[in-house]
């Protein structure tokens, strides 16, 4: 694959998704080509787990079979595909999302990991955001109005604290608690200075 998969990881609220698009635009910009997506999809088993966020209680094994089915899918028909063709895909949640999540929920964290690693693409790049739970929530609040099952203090410590636990190379832990054109510039720095892009970026 001549492609690159950048990540982008963390609570809801922390940024994710708008950094996300800054990225790909960013890249796009300069001519490297670049597409944003996220997880969970609005494909089939996406759809199912959106409605089951605001409507029903499923079990964390059953939400993590979904994720991985909705992941599958991902990757398979537009992940691959997009690196195989040579583009920076820059994704808004990925494994790492169901280890914190589902892992904070009881499910055991290596088998989430054992689960994945016979299809997963290993990302070049992870970023993953930090900020203080309150703040995220208050976003998420101004933003939508409403917050989802997920999204309750307690629990949103538990997901940081496995987020704030994986420290592979090609990871960055970043302070999200900043305004939007310093981080963007972070980011770029960051990417510039992974040299996984074969190009110069533009002084």
């Amino acid at each position: 694959m001549d492609g690159k998969l950048i990540v982008l990881e963390g609570i809801d609220g922390s940024g994710k998704s708008t950094h996300g698009m800054n990225i790909a635009n960013e890249l796009n910009n300069i001519g490297i080509k670049s597409i944003y997506t996220f997880e969970p999809t609005h494909a089939y088993y996406g759809s199912k787990l959106r409605e089951s966020m605001l409507s029903k209680d499923l079990k964390p094994e059953e939400e993590l079979s979904l994720f991985i089915a909705d992941r599958k899918e991902h990757i398979t028909h537009m992940i691959k595909p997009a690196l195989n063709d040579g583009y920076v895909v820059v994704l808004d949640r990925y494994m790492y999302s169901s280890i914190a999540y589902q892992g904070a929920k009881g499910i055991d964290q290596e088998y989430i990991y054992n689960l994945h690693k016979d299809f997963i693409i290993e990302p070049d790049l992870v970023f993953i955001f930090h900020l203080p739970i309150e703040t995220a929530l208050n976003r998420i609040m101004q933003k939508r109005g409403f917050v989802d099952r997920f999204e309750n203090e307690t629990y949103l410590k538990k997901v940081d604290e496995i987020f704030s636990s994986f420290n592979e190379p090609y990871m960055h832990h970043i302070n999200a608690d900043r305004d939007e054109e310093t981080l963007k510039k972070e980011l770029i720095q960051f990417i510039k200075d992974s040299k996984i892009l074969p190009q110069d970026f533009p002084q």
